[in-house]
């Protein structure tokens, strides 16, 4: 849990000071017998908006000095507990109690609601939290120096059932894809688009992502941060993942689901916890279909075209991004399920026209991913007529169909793809 800083304590202070004067200190009855915020903060959810959550509890107001942290804040009634929203990019992030003195806050909830679990969080710090199934809260308490933090975080119980039975980001996340303009992904998945720090999804340990691209203004990831269990989970729910390696090394599990075309990896993250990550990607069997003359991902016509043309005819293909690249084209298709980066297809122009197409298809990340390739060249255009190749270091080019087109594979084994060169 983030910690606060001394000087937002401070300010929490003063305003709780400024706004209540003399009030009496809370007694045991404050937090009242159910495991939940106070004062009718219980109608209020991370995610919300400033104006939902002031709709929500109409006594919500700006605080009377704004210190570090973006806040709405509600008059407790006692002397010695501020209540507040803390908000993240005009988003309500988590829900607290400010509680003077340093064993004030224990006493109370302790009183209230019996005695506290001690467990420990992803980073193995103890954490003291009360929880209740029944109302949906989990409230952690983290003392610093002579104020404590009570925090009311929604909760249920992390199952298999909340991965669902097939590979789809959860809630409004399932709206969005990689790339897509923050204006529009705000549309469809407010609040957690905003907030920087992520969302707590209401399931234990759970918390949904959207990171940003600044620069570009666009959505560059979507994740879910999970306890250190989820992996058991995940594949309770999906059945195992297959391993594969990052270009940076790293080992991590993927489940890509060809019904969705999505797929989720999961990796290690800070302390125990691990970092899900979904994108969207292209069966390599939906890029090249059945039919030997033509791509399934690319239904117009292209060798033998002009690059106007081409522009015209791929101006509304779903799916489908091209890029003048000199003289020549580029189809930017989405990645195959073996793959982290897009699959680019570079259309040679010569004398204006497209002569020649030529792509690789990477398998190094996944090594078993070779052979299933290769059978599913074979199933498009047949057994391949086998070529040496002179003058490079690759000996063996397979071709797969001699005309109309005529397609060419070797294997970049330092690489680990199959690079295809079509005309």
């Amino acid at each position: 849990m983030l910690r606060p800083s001394v000087s937002w304590l401070r300010t929490a202070s003063c305003v709780f000071a400024c706004a209540c004067g003399s009030a009496p200190a809370a007694t045991t009855d404050f937090f009242g017998p159910s495991i939940e915020p106070p004062r009718g903060l219980a109608k209020i959810h991370p995610g919300l908006s400033v104006a939902q959550a002031k709709a929500l509890v109409p006594e919500l107001h700006e605080p009377v000095r704004k210190g570090v942290r973006d806040e709405l804040v509600l008059d407790s009634g006692v002397g010695n507990i501020t209540l507040a929203l803390r908000m993240d990019g005009g988003t309500v992030s988590s829900i607290v109690a400010v509680v003077q003195g340093h064993d004030a806050a224990r006493e109370l909830l302790t009183a209230a609601w019996g005695a506290p679990t001690i467990t420990r969080d992803s980073l193995g710090q103890p954490e003291t939290t009360w929880v209740s199934e029944a109302t949906g809260w989990k409230v952690k308490l983290d003392c610093i120096e002579r104020n404590c933090i009570v925090e009311f975080v929604p909760y249920h119980v992390l199952e298999s059932g909340f991965f669902g039975a097939h590979v789809v980001p959860p809630g409004d996340l399932a709206n969005l894809r990689i790339g897509m303009k923050v204006a529009d992904a705000r549309k469809l998945a407010p609040g957690v688009v905003d907030a920087r720090a992520g969302i707590a999804s209401g399931v234990d340990g759970v918390r949904e992502f959207v990171a940003i691209d600044d620069k570009a203004g666009t959505v560059r990831a979507i994740y879910l941060n999970l306890p250190k269990d989820a992996e058991k989970l995940i594949a309770d729910a999906w059945s195992e993942g297959w391993s594969a390696t990052e270009p940076v090394g790293k080992h991590v599990l993927v489940w890509p689901d060809p019904t969705t075309k999505w797929r989720a990896t999961l990796r290690d993250a800070l302390g125990y916890s691990h970092d899900l990550a979904y994108d969207n990607f292209l069966p390599a069997a939906d890029l090249f279909g059945d039919q030997p003359d033509t791509f399934e991902a690319l239904p117009e016509k292209i060798l033998g075209r002009t690059v106007d043309d081409l522009k015209k005819a791929y101006k509304d293909v779903s799916g489908v991004e091209l890029v003048v690249q000199g003289k020549d084209l580029v189809f930017v298709l989405l990645p195959t399920e073996w793959e982290r980066f897009s699959t680019r297809i570079l259309a040679e122009v010569v004398n204006g026209r497209v002569k020649q197409l030529e792509f690789s298809l990477p398998y190094k990340p996944h090594p078993e991913a070779r052979d299933t390739l290769l059978q599913l060249f074979e199933h498009k255009w047949g057994e391949a007529r086998k070529v040496e190749r002179i003058g490079t270091d690759e000996h063996t080019t397979l071709i797969f169909h001699d005309d109309d087109p005529r397609v060419e594979v070797f294997e970049d084994v330092e690489h680990g793809a199959w690079h295809f060169e079509i005309r």
